[in-house]
């Protein structure tokens, strides 16, 4: 695998680390402290992102946020993605429909990046920004790999580090989740733990103790019952429901995630939702598939 550029990486933690902070700017000694640059380096950096509009410098208190340049090549690249914009007019009318949060996440490297957001904010203990990314390790989005190849899954099955019994549990939970068409994550107490240390990381991106601990958290899950695979009681608590938006091929283009859910939910509730959520993720898709290359996916979305 070839070596990638410290430059290049310097430069996109630090567009991620703003990108988790759209309300503030920062200056350039306190973005060396939180990103783990020393000063010099993080200095030439800022030039060069200012130079080119990629960063805004306020001189009035000598502060740093995200530049004009971005808002460009954001609006180029949501253009240029016909599924992520057919999903963002299907997750407006399904919050406005049953007045939950929806969520869009694509898969970023080893994460799920979230990318769009409507509807009602939900309670602080379930937010997630524009631009926060969960790590891709089982058993954490699960709607995000159980469409992915065989090889994309062994690796989302890797990184949570579970032994035998349990992976064989989670394999298990990823046929359900294809069969049935989304995923049904419970609420527990390591899911809101886990929220807690993400918006940590925002603030502290490098922190050692902070990765451990997110680590040792994930890993508590597969002890929980955290994803719904067979019925066994009278209601729920539920966290999230997720779907995939496909394309022609049947591959993961992204995934609408919708929560805010009362207290406890029937196996008749957890269905409706589902199903509803399955619906506008097709309707997605066949947009886009439209815009894309002429093509309706439909049919293969219909089989997911």
């Amino acid at each position: 695998m070839a070596r990638r550029a410290l430059s290049a990486t310097r430069a996109a933690d630090l567009l991620n680390f703003l990108a988790a902070h759209p309300a503030e700017r920062f200056g350039y000694s306190e973005l060396s402290r939180r990103l783990d640059v020393n000063l010099g380096s993080m200095h030439s950096l800022l030039v060069a992102l200012v130079e080119c509009a990629f960063l805004s410098f306020r001189a009035s208190d000598k502060t740093y946020g995200l530049g004009p340049a971005l808002i460009a090549i954001g609006d180029v690249a949501l253009r240029s993605d016909p599924y992520v914009d057919a999903a963002r007019a299907e997750m407006g009318q399904l919050s406005a429909r049953r007045g939950l949060e929806s969520l869009g996440f694509v898969r970023a490297g080893g994460d799920a990046l979230c990318v769009l957001r409507a509807g009602p904010s939900t309670d602080p203990g379930r937010e997630v920004e524009v631009g926060q990314r969960l790590p891709l390790i089982a058993p954490l989005a699960a709607a995000l790999v159980a469409w992915a190849p065989a090889a994309e899954r062994e690796s989302w099955l890797e990184r949570g580090g579970a032994p035998g019994d349990a992976r064989r549990e989670q394999t298990r939970m990823l046929d359900v989740v294809r069969e049935r068409g989304y995923a049904v994550a419970l609420e527990v107490e390591e899911r809101r733990q886990i929220g807690e240390v993400l918006r940590r990381l925002r603030d502290d991106p490098h922190s050692p103790s902070l990765h451990a601990d997110l680590r040792d958290l994930i890993s508590g899950l597969r002890r929980r019952e955290y994803q719904l695979t067979t019925s066994r009681r009278a209601t729920y608590a539920v966290s999230t429901i997720t779907a995939p938006v496909l394309n022609a091929a049947g591959g993961l283009e992204l995934a609408i995630s919708v929560q805010g859910f009362p207290s406890r939910m029937t196996l008749g509730d957890v269905t409706s939702v589902g199903e509803d959520l399955v619906e506008a993720c097709r309707a997605a898709s066949r947009s886009a598939g439209v815009v894309a290359g002429g093509m309706d996916t439909g049919e293969i979305v219909g089989q997911a």
